[in-house]
């Protein structure tokens, strides 16, 4: 989400100006954000700066409502997936409350939108806007190799990689325990490289040792964007792997890791689960397999280690389409589109489209 805020704000630039409110401390302050945003709206509002406001996180949902009510201006909220499925009851009952008496609700994925009406959003202002990548971030200009960047050695080896948090619902920690094994038996050269941190780092960590992979494992920690080391993450690899798991109250909304590898020009394997079938388009730009089918994950990713020009083709066909269905530029522009029709429930359009855009940084 922190990525998807940095790239729209960006991209959005292009198409009209917005003022920007954003968070990018400590969530333990987050209350205090809202308390801030709230006044800085009203300010700005009676200001005459904004026309409309668009909320990226449906946490600010009540924000967003207390903020219409207020001041009598459209709002917008994007969806992007445990921001509408968190297993919490009081949250669950406030939360869609609010966004069905909002002007449009922005899903990330035709899942999310569905869940929504599930709450009882009205279909009229729900909308659906995949995520987006930036080709850019993926040409690699550095001196040295992305393997080096990352201070690891790939000579030799066929690389899979995984980029998310390590939380239950990515299915690291059952890729390692379970599939993994199977993967490296057939082929020992292969090595798996995991990029994220999280709560199951300890419980993974503990299952290398047990299955005796070191030699086959690197766990990566947390990687920025913005210094080269996750973009060389997914350059340095040969497949991406994406393991999913199904898990109550914490979904995967759309999956932007996937069309990011895609980007990067690798073939992409993915758990054929939720929102992550909308990021991956099978025999476009990856491969979709039942989550639960252990010898799936590993009879593909045995056959494209073994086969260069398998990969190689795959990863060429993923990265065209990605490139033409999911540039930022437009997605950006979906967005712009979607502001003006907002703009069409005000009673005098301003000449220079205007959108105010508070962001949580999460």
């Amino acid at each position: 989400m922190q990525r998807f805020n940095q790239k729209l704000i960006k991209h959005l630039a292009r198409h009209r100006r917005f003022r920007l409110i954003s968070w990018g401390g400590s969530q333990a302050f987050l209350p205090l954000f809202v308390f801030f945003t709230f006044f800085k709206t009203v300010f700005l509002r009676l200001t005459g700066e904004i026309d409309l406001i668009y909320l990226s996180d449906g946490l600010l949902g009540p924000l967003g409502l207390a903020l219409k009510k207020l001041l009598r201006v459209p709002v917008a909220v994007n969806i992007h997936g445990r921001d509408i499925a968190f297993a919490f009851p009081f949250y669950l009952t406030v939360v869609p409350a609010a966004l069905k008496r909002l002007d449009l609700v922005i899903c990330v994925s035709t899942q999310l939108k569905e869940i929504c009406r599930g709450y009882g959003v009205p279909e009229r202002i729900l909308r659906v806007i995949p995520n987006g990548i930036d080709p850019e971030d993926f040409v690699w200009r550095e001196a040295v190799s992305p393997a080096q960047k990352l201070g690891i050695d790939t000579a030799g080896r066929t690389v899979l990689v995984t980029v998310g948090r390590l939380v239950p619902k990515k299915g690291v920690d059952r890729f390692v325990a379970e599939i993994l094994p199977e993967v490296a038996d057939q082929a020992p050269e292969v090595l798996y490289l995991a990029a994220g941190d999280g709560p199951l780092r300890e419980k993974i960590e503990s299952t290398i040792r047990e299955k005796r992979l070191e030699n086959n494992v690197r766990l990566l920690g947390d990687l920025p964007m913005d210094d080269g080391r996750l973009p060389a993450a997914y350059l340095a690899g040969d497949v991406f792997v994406m393991p999913n798991v199904e898990v109550a109250g914490d979904i995967e909304g759309f999956g932007i890791v996937a069309i990011e590898a895609a980007a990067a020009g690798l073939p992409v394997v993915a758990s054929r689960l939720q929102g992550i079938q909308e990021a991956v388009r099978e025999g476009e730009n990856g491969i979709l397999l039942p989550w639960k089918d252990n010898s799936a994950f590993v009879k593909v990713l045995v056959e494209l280690v073994r086969d260069r020009e398998k990969r190689n083709e795959l990863g060429e066909r993923g990265k065209r389409y990605t490139a033409e269905n999911f540039s930022w530029d437009r997605i950006a522009g979906l967005y712009s589109r979607l502001f003006s029709e907002l703009e069409g429930m005000l009673p005098k359009i301003a000449a220079e489209p205007r959108v105010h855009t508070p962001c949580t940084g999460i």
